[in-house]
């Protein structure tokens, strides 16, 4: 079972005009608009939360000469197999 909370807002005039306005093109209610960009805000966050993770753990550890060379020998003989239109 979902659970779910009311929660009271505050916004500025234009910002729930704006609001409504999309709501009214979408058919959502004023719930679904609001958790739908609460999703996206929250997602947002979460993605720049793992890149940062990401760039951080490459940092720490870069990959190696020797993978760098495995990694090239395989893109190779991958495009390799690709047909390229020359037919």
């Amino acid at each position: 079972m979902t659970r779910t909370a009311k929660v009271a807002v505050s916004l500025d005039a234009k910002l729930l005009e704006r609001a409504e306005r999309m709501r009214e093109r979408t058919g959502e209610s004023r719930s679904a608009l609001v958790s739908r960009a609460l999703r996206a805000l929250t997602g947002d966050e979460a993605h720049a939360r793992r890149v940062r993770e990401y760039v951080r753990a490459y940092r720490d550890t870069p990959e190696t000469p020797a993978e760098v060379a495995a990694a090239r020998a395989s893109a190779r003989r991958s495009l390799a197999a690709l047909p390229w239109g020359d037919e």
